[in-house]
Formats: structure tokens, C-alpha cells, sequence
């Protein structure tokens, strides 16, 4: 420090009582050892190394072992609640597909002359299912069905005798929607019981 600069300083120490105390403390230290300067800084770098091994070594310690476990067991619990839910669903479902038939056929069909077109599943299923279609249905009666078939769908269907009218538009919807036919031209006397 220059002779002026140290002259400021003393002048304003007059006017402030804490840079005197640090003007007091360093001329009673009589300067400062850069040899022990040195060996304060490694104690402090040995024992900041210190506590990074020290965290490093307790990273897993009985808080964080406990929080895990129960975290594990949390998500087993929830895994464990989705899959019994997801099977006991599946088994729902499966038992809600079952569908009961009556023991006696109340539907008898027939291919009529000049027609050449069969049900895909054959007669015997075409009457279980016209059967099912009917089973709460109490109408009795006869009626012939005539109908084209393109691409296996029936079209331009027409009830030719009918001896109950209420049966007609029930058997052409189902003929229409639920059955493929193989064959051209088609033709169905089916009797109702």
C-alpha cells in the first residue's frame, strides 16, 4: 500500500469502529504464514473428501432401505389388485356368452322346388337359429320365402303364402341379416309350431 492509501485507511478507521478492530487484528498477527495457510486448506480438503466418502458409504442407509421396501410392497399390492381384476373380468365375460337352447324344435324348414340355395351352416343350424329367433315369439303358422342371392346375401325377398302375417316380417329380417346362403336362387317353406 502506498503512504496515501494507508492514510485513508487510518482516517476512515477514526470514523468506523470495525474496520479499527480489523486494523488492531492484523498488526497483532504479525502477518500470515503461507506455510500454514497451506496446511489449513489440505485439513479442509481431507475433510470435505471425508464427508463425500461418508455420504457416499451411507447413500443406502435405513431411511431410504425402508422407503424402497414400501414402495415395493405398494406396487405388488397394486399389481397383484389389477390382475385379479383383469382375470376375474374375463371370466365374466365368458360366462355371459352362454347361451341356452331349447331341447325341442318348434321350426321345421324345407328347400322348395326350383330354388338351389343352402344356409352356409347347413339346414339343421339354419333351424336352431330361426328356432332361438323364435323361442319367445307364441305365433303358429306356415310360410313359403323366395328370395335372389348375391354375393351370399339374400335379396328382393318375398313371403309367397303365409298363414300368419305376424311370423312374416320376423322370418324375412332374419333370413335378410343373420344367415349367408350359398347358390342363386332361393327358397324356404318353413313351418312354425
Amino acid at each position: 500500500m502506498s503512504k496515501e492509501e494507508m492514510y485513508e485507511m487510518e482516517r476512515e478507521a477514526l470514523n468506523d469502529p470495525f474496520l479499527q478492530d480489523a486494523i488492531d487484528g492484523y498488526k497483532l498477527q504479525q502477518g500470515v504464514d503461507s506455510h500454514q495457510l497451506s496446511i489449513l486448506q489440505q485439513r479442509l480438503a481431507k475433510k470435505i473428501e471425508a464427508k463425500a466418502e461418508d455420504k457416499k458409504r451411507r447413500f443406502y442407509n435405513w431411511q431410504r432401505l425402508t422407503v424402497g421396501m414400501a414402495a415395493a410392497v405398494l406396487f405388488l399390492v397394486a399389481s397383484s389388485l389389477i390382475l385379479f381384476k383383469y382375470i376375474t373380468h374375463q371370466k365374466t365375460e365368458r360366462n355371459n356368452e352362454v347361451i341356452l337352447m331349447e331341447h325341442e324344435m318348434h321350426v321345421q324348414s324345407m328347400l322348395m322346388e326350383n330354388a338351389d340355395a343352402v344356409p352356409i351352416g347347413g339346414w339343421e343350424k339354419f333351424n336352431e337359429e330361426l328356432n332361438s329367433e323364435l323361442r319367445n315369439i307364441h305365433d303358429r303358422g306356415n310360410l313359403q320365402v323366395t328370395f335372389d342371392v348375391t354375393d351370399g346375401k339374400p335379396q328382393n325377398i318375398r313371403v309367397t303364402s303365409s298363414s300368419n302375417k305376424n311370423l312374416d316380417a320376423i322370418i324375412s329380417t332374419f333370413i335378410e341379416q343373420k344367415v349367408r346362403w350359398t347358390g342363386e336362387n332361393g327358397g324356404v317353406a318353413i313351418a312354425v309350431e
